[in-house]
């Protein structure tokens, strides 16, 4: 959903996920101890977990969460190369547009004037993520919760398919409504160390880049 004020990004306890110059929320995997908060505190439960992979494998391989976390970045590989993302090109219906977010709220704002619903422009503070739709968005996520047997209309991070955003017009934030959460992850003294010890070698990794080019 690449949010405009990513959850995630506040509690990632190795400082590892950023928003990029595209407005996309991004998991470094290279640095990246598969420690799931991300995945927990997303409104969506987006990210997710690669086993066998990842820094933990050199440093801890018993320790943290056994693989590195991922979710969508955009395809920055292909538009680093001036190349339209995956999923708009491979879409089958050419329901897709990939554009500059003032284009797509442009069109989002008049999907709305024609009586049509949107979806991502005001949950969870906002996304860049836009999903417009003739038919109401809390009819939607009720038919997806009828479908995977949740009778109450109503999914959370728990209880919809991994790595697939719900419709559920109410988006619960854990950052201001999760504060024990929170407290664990930012007390942990441990934590700090391997943070640290990342942010430094992500430096060195900088440097050495700016060197050689």
């Amino acid at each position: 959903m690449h949010c405009d004020d990513p959850t995630c990004q506040k509690i990632c306890p190795f400082g590892i996920i950023g928003k990029d110059d595209n407005n996309a929320v991004n998991i470094d995997e290279h640095y990246c101890f598969g420690g799931a908060k991300c995945r927990d505190v997303c409104p969506w439960g987006i990210p997710q977990r690669q086993a066998g992979v990842g820094i933990y494998l050199k440093i801890a391989p018993k320790l943290a969460g056994g693989g590195s976390m991922f979710k969508c970045d955009m395809c920055s590989d292909l538009l680093s190369q001036g190349k339209q993302p995956a999923c708009e090109t491979h879409c089958p219906k050419d329901a897709i547009i990939f554009a500059e977010k003032d284009k797509i709220l442009t069109l989002v704002e008049e999907a709305k004037k024609e009586g049509k619903y949107s979806y991502g422009d005001t949950q969870n503070g906002g996304t860049s993520t836009f999903y417009i739709s003739s038919v109401d968005f809390a009819k939607i996520d009720e038919a997806i919760a009828k479908k995977y047997g949740k009778e109450s209309g109503v999914l959370d991070s728990k209880s919809q398919k991994m790595g697939r955003p719900h419709m559920n017009v109410v988006i619960k934030n854990f950052v201001s409504e999760d504060s024990a959460l929170i407290k664990s992850v930012l007390a942990a003294p441990l934590v700090g160390v391997v943070a640290g010890a990342i942010a430094v070698a992500k430096s060195k990794k900088n440097i050495k880049n700016t060197t050689t080019k």
